[in-house]
């Protein structure tokens, strides 16, 4: 992960700060869910929409289609629940469903673009994920990757956010992206050329 950016991103959905008693495990939160225990409900949200949110955040760069992944995430996630057969997987399966959910939003936010009719002024860039105390360098870092990353394709964007600025493992990007781990890898590396590229014309540029 980037050492300059945020740990908690600006407007997260606010989440009440008393614990989530008992601490069940994730197999226990899956079992209370399939007998529809509504304490089950709150407790598997408290525990993730922080995951969910800073995923989608990254992921489509929109406060606004953020805020709808995570109420899609979680909706799909107990509707979808008696599909789950391994239990202590619930944090990879939300993760999966966010990065589906932001996909989807981004698609579509793309062609809205080029057909001139997406208007949202919420955006947010990569830039605004730094932490307050970041050099003016890595303010011109970060500029110079968000434009590269706007050239990617969204599977290249999406592997490239989860592995560099989430920290996930490589592993863990391919579950998420649901590809295999030679795919994860090719995008990784298709955005990684494009961020290398500008941030050598940004170099080139201070000269």
């Amino acid at each position: 992960m980037h050492p300059a950016f945020r740990h908690r991103p600006a407007t997260e959905p606010a989440v009440s700060a008393e614990r989530i008693e008992p601490r069940a495990s994730d197999q226990e939160l899956v079992e209370r869910l399939a007998r529809g225990d509504q304490w089950a409900k709150e407790a598997l949200y408290r525990r993730y929409v922080k995951l969910v949110w800073t995923t989608a955040l990254h992921m489509v760069g929109n406060r606004a289609d953020a805020q709808d992944v995570v109420q899609d995430t979680f909706v799909e996630a107990l509707r979808d629940l008696p599909a789950l057969r391994q239990h202590a997987a619930l944090r990879p399966w939300l993760l999966r469903i966010s990065v589906h959910q932001a996909h989807r939003r981004f698609r579509r936010r793309k062609l809205f673009r080029r057909l001139g009719l997406d208007r949202s002024l919420d955006d947010a860039p990569l830039e605004e994920l730094l932490h307050p105390g970041a050099t003016a360098e890595q303010q011109l870092e970060l500029r110079a990757v968000d434009r590269a990353l706007q050239g990617a394709s969204a599977g290249e964007r999406f592997a490239w956010i989860l592995r560099y600025v989430d920290g996930h493992s490589l592993e863990e990007v391919a579950d998420a992206c649901g590809c295999s781990l030679a795919t994860a890898k090719r995008r990784l590396a298709g955005a990684q050329a494009l961020v290398r590229a500008a941030l050598s014309e940004e170099t080139h540029h201070d000269l």
